[in-house]
């Protein structure tokens, strides 16, 4: 496979994945009081913060996982400039 088709080939995979709306965003654009964060009303919707941290973190764990999957394919030689005919 040529670095073009692995390219192409990882755009449609991408394509793929659904858009994701991160609750700690949204938390964020909630809470925003003058233009800070409001602790008080953030504290009493702690529960919902620590989920939102959590759903953050496995986000993030996940995104690297793949940015990692993505660095490795660089890592590999391109098998199919070799042939695999038993005459060569």
């Amino acid at each position: 496979m040529t670095e073009s088709e692995n390219i192409e080939r990882v755009v449609r995979a991408l394509e793929k994945v659904p858009p994701k709306s991160l609750l700690i965003i949204e938390m964020v654009n909630r809470f925003m009081k003058d233009g800070q964060l409001d602790n008080d009303a953030l504290a009493e919707a702690q529960p919902e913060v620590n989920v939102a941290v959590a759903e953050a973190k496995m986000y993030g764990a996940h995104t690297l996982r793949a940015v990692s999957t993505l660095e490795q394919l660089e890592a590999i030689p391109d098998v199919g400039s070799r042939s695999n005919s038993p005459t060569e």
